[in-house]
């Protein structure tokens, strides 16, 4: 009977030992969620950004009949590599669509005499910056950082028109900025699940603050 129990007890030990082994998470695997922000994690980022700037655009044509300027975005997104402790690279993209509308009156050939008929031009605003940034505070939860960048601004437009096909090819002379796009922002992340965070911007760019969600990915911290 006590040989009984010794085995029994003998193999409640192995099998302890293996089943804690089994799910015991290695120590790496704590050290990557410790901070919000840490050397070799990745993080993705969307967001969605206010005001635009929408009729700095379209100057040439304010003073048209019911000129007005709609649009949507900026759109943000973002992907981010922690290179040290303080410091971070990106690459940073936005996406606006605007379209502007206005009348002018020209002659109609039908009734002979002037009318009101819509012009108008849709205009795709696409950016791309690299980026870094500085993380001023960092703990478990929150993020603080600057931010800075410069890269690619591309422009695509196409103009329409109600009135005569013979006048479809208008130029609707809107400024088009320079192809070049910049960012300089301070930054907040509030990490409100361990790997689910929601972020705010402000400073100079697409908009003037911006705010989204933030999704960090596991990164074997080494040491």
């Amino acid at each position: 009977m006590n040989k009984f129990f010794l085995v029994l007890i003998v193999v409640l030990g192995i099998s302890y030992q293996s089943n804690a082994q089994l799910f015991t998470i290695p120590s790496w695997d704590y050290n990557w969620d410790q901070k919000a922000h840490e050397k070799g994690q990745i993080h993705f980022s969307y967001g969605y950004g206010q005001p635009r700037l929408d009729k700095n655009l379209f100057k040439f044509q304010k003073d048209s009949i019911d000129f007005k300027v709609v649009g949507i975005g900026p759109f943000f997104w973002k992907a981010e590599h922690g290179l040290t402790r303080r410091l971070s690279v990106s690459l940073s993209a936005a996406y606006i669509l605007y379209k502007s509308e206005w009348k002018r009156m020209r002659p109609d050939p039908k009734y002979g005499y002037d009318l009101p008929f819509r012009y108008g031009t849709t205009l795709h605003d696409i950016s791309a910056n690299l980026r870094l940034n500085y993380h001023l505070f960092v703990n478990k939860e929150w993020d603080v950082y600057i931010g800075g960048g410069v890269g690619y601004n591309h422009f695509i437009n196409k103009d329409f028109t109600d009135y005569a096909p013979d006048d479809s090819t208008f130029n609707s002379q809107f400024k088009i900025p320079y192809p070049v796009s910049y960012e300089m922002t301070f930054g907040v992340r509030y990490f409100f699940l361990t790997r689910t965070a929601i972020y705010v911007e402000a400073g100079l760019g697409k908009a003037l603050i911006q705010g989204g969600f933030v999704f960090k990915f596991r990164h074997r911290k080494r040491g």
